[in-house]
């Protein structure tokens, strides 16, 4: 779908007033919402020696190239959609068992939602009867799309786990929780995309294959993007600037859709608030003074950038070294302005699925930047940026296309890292 017909720059397209009949509304992505909670599992659970023998058992690497091949195949076979159920049955309790193994290195009151959340899952699909059918093939699918819901507000409750162990005294300047977060996040979405590659193999698309968008339009997402950008910019300033996108606009590949709109969004999001808040300072406000952002889409023979540029005045030095710690955020006022009202903006869009039907929050969480971070470089890309302070930022979101080409996840391994920088060493004041 096309947004926008060309004017007379024919690779150039201002996103200036979108409707939801030229951008595809919310509701367009399958995105699920979140579902009630689960029954909580005994406490003596947190160290069961059934999770630590799940996550000793190896784990089939994902493929993006075996799973279009096998999706492909699966379309008009329903023995391949039995194989599909069998095969995530196996590996999802795997990659549980590793990721709860982590937790349990975590402070308490981090991990005590997110760690019942995982174990309850982790019950539930090793207790699950083997797939022998299509009816059970039915009900396992099920099972996965309520899991898959029940989870998504587990970013949320690591963010503000986060945030508090950070403010106290003794563990909070001693955590260093980026690589274990890094780990952690990239092994979330793995398993999101094993979950969703079959849940959508169950319903096949036109255009998709699993989950997986065979001929994605660049120029689409950004659209897409620019939309939620423009009405949460609108909602907490009253104003937005203007998104021209310029270049190959007709650029299109194979990619998962609800990566990139994360990806995006973010990018535009931050963009946005930097430029208006720049721009509204008292020495620099005029009347219809905002500067556009400046969006060109640059496709490679073997990947495509995407580059955003914003004249929101930049970060300073100290900030530029920080933005890419989990937890450490510019947009504090706009987090306690939610707190105080309780309604604001909903939930943060804290991972691309769990986005959905919600309204977004402006900024306040400090996981958008490492989470794009760690979306782009999980199908082999990269996110950097280029700060000119004073001026603003150019943000470069390298996406590799994967068509043709053997890309293979990092091991899904159990880490086993320490999460504290040093042992605690208590002053000689303060008595065990």
């Amino acid at each position: 779908m096309t947004f926008l017909k060309p004017t007379s720059r024919p690779f150039s397209h201002t996103f200036a007033l979108f409707s939801r009949e030229l951008v595809p509304s919310l509701k367009a992505r399958d995105i699920w919402n979140e579902a009630a909670g689960h029954p909580a599992e005994p406490q003596e659970s947190f160290y069961d020696s059934t999770v630590q023998e799940y996550a000793m058992l190896p784990v089939q690497a994902l493929s993006l190239q075996q799973m279009l091949e096998f999706g492909y195949s699966a379309r008009q076979n329903e023995e391949k959609l039995l194989v599909s159920a069998r095969q995530v049955q196996t590996e999802l309790p795997r990659r549980l068992a590793r990721r709860l193994l982590d937790l349990q290195l975590l402070p308490h009151i981090v991990v005590t939602r997110v760690y019942d959340a995982y174990f309850h899952a982790f019950q539930t699909l090793r207790r699950q009867a083997p797939i022998q059918d299509v009816g059970s093939n039915a009900e396992f699918t099920a099972l996965l799309r309520r899991l898959v819901d029940e989870h998504a507000p587990m970013l949320d409750s690591l963010a503000h786990g986060l945030r508090e162990c950070a403010t106290k005294p003794i563990i909070g300047p001693r955590l260093n929780l980026d690589n274990f977060l890094d780990n952690m996040l990239r092994s979330r979405i793995s398993r999101r995309v094993i979950a969703e590659q079959h849940i959508n193999l169950n319903r096949p698309g036109r255009d998709h294959v699993g989950v997986i968008a065979t001929d994605l339009s660049i120029f689409d997402a950004v659209g897409y993007a620019s939309q939620r950008t423009r009405q949460v910019c609108t909602e907490t300033y009253g104003c937005t600037p203007e998104i021209i996108v310029s270049g190959d606009v007709r650029a299109r590949m194979p990619y998962i859709p609800n990566h990139l709109d994360y990806m995006l969004y973010e990018l535009l999001k931050n963009a946005s608030r930097a430029t208006i808040e720049h721009h509204q300072h008292p020495a620099r406000r005029r009347r219809g003074s905002l500067p556009p952002l400046q969006v060109c889409i640059c496709e490679g023979s073997s990947d495509v950038t995407i580059r955003i540029t914003d004249r929101g005045g930049g970060i300073s030095d100290d900030d530029m070294q920080r933005v890419w710690r989990y937890g450490y955020t510019t947009g504090e006022h706009l987090n306690k302005n939610f707190e105080r009202t309780g309604s604001g903006f909903g939930q943060d869009m804290t991972s691309a699925i769990d986005a959905g039907q919600r309204r977004f929050r402006m900024a306040g969480l400090g996981f958008g930047l490492p989470l794009s971070r760690v979306y782009a470089r999980y199908f082999g890309g990269d996110l950097a940026l280029k700060n000119i302070p004073g001026y603003g930022i150019d943000a470069f979101l390298h996406l590799k296309r994967l068509e043709g080409q053997d890309w293979e996840e990092k091991s899904d391994e159990y880490s086993g890292n320490l999460v504290m920088e040093c042992g605690l060493q208590f002053n000689k004041d303060v008595h065990a």
